[in-house]
């Protein structure tokens, strides 16, 4: 009988005593809440979180307006160049003419030789002469338009313009023969008609010839220099269809 009523008193003095912690615990707590310098504390680490807050924000800020602005810089530093052949100047939207010059090549014939380079160049109008006088074996001499009045009314005999041209927010430009338009996503800087020189004269480059080609002024003296002719196909090796016989090539520069 007195072990049990030992027991039963040692479990009542547990809970009691469990109880009493309970409360000292509580009112430590109350007395941590309400204390003036645990409030201050929390509120100078919630200030001080907020201020940390802010200044990510900012730093956020100020990376996205760097990165655009250098995005920006490189989408404006972006662009293509390409020759507008028979123009003085450049077309198109979004497009610069770095310069505007003479079309000129290898003379079409020098006796018997007929070697020599083959591409055209556009040389610009403002020239800095060089002071050496060169032995000759190389020749450079300006572009003449052929074919009677195959590309414009009065071209033959008259001497070819060019332009130097770049088409901005682009990164290539590309002439297409046998189009006149270019694919989606592409934009047109100019179309017209393939031309060269003669297949019985030098080697020449094919070029895109603008469809409304301009006069050098001053220009109509044939000097039988560098010759350009409306390019036609010739049907053969070359498949007809989709090309048909004897006719002239149209072409288009693009960029993108």
């Amino acid at each position: 009988m007195m072990t049990y009523l030992t027991a039963v008193l040692s479990l009542l003095y547990i809970v009691l005593t469990g109880m009493v912690c309970t409360e000292e615990q509580d009112h430590y707590k109350r007395l941590l809440l309400n204390d003036p310098d645990v409030i201050n504390s929390r509120l100078i680490n919630l200030e001080k979180s907020m201020q940390d807050v802010v200044r990510l924000t900012q730093q956020q800020q100020t990376m996205q307006s760097t990165i655009a602005q250098l995005q920006n810089a490189l989408l404006n530093d972006r662009g293509s160049t390409y020759i507008r052949w028979g123009r003085k100047q450049c077309s198109g939207v979004n497009t610069e003419m770095l310069y505007t010059g003479f079309a000129a090549g290898q003379k079409y014939h020098h006796i018997q030789y007929y070697g020599g380079p083959a591409n055209m160049l556009c040389l610009p109008n403002n020239p800095e002469i060089s002071n050496r006088t060169a032995p000759g074996s190389s020749l450079l001499v300006g572009t003449e338009y052929r074919d009677g009045n195959f590309f414009v009314t009065g071209a033959n005999t008259e001497d070819v313009p060019c332009a130097l041209c770049r088409s901005a927010n682009t990164s290539s430009s590309i002439m297409i023969p046998g189009r006149e338009s270019c694919d989606s996503g592409w934009k047109i800087e100019y179309n017209g008609i393939l031309a060269s020189g003669s297949y019985s004269h030098k080697p020449s480059s094919y070029l895109c010839l603008d469809s409304h080609p301009e006069f050098l002024q001053a220009g109509q003296d044939n000097k039988d220099g560098h010759l350009l002719y409306a390019t036609r196909t010739k049907c053969g090796s070359l498949a007809c269809p989709p090309y048909v016989d004897n006719m002239a090539i149209n072409c288009v520069v693009c960029s993108k």
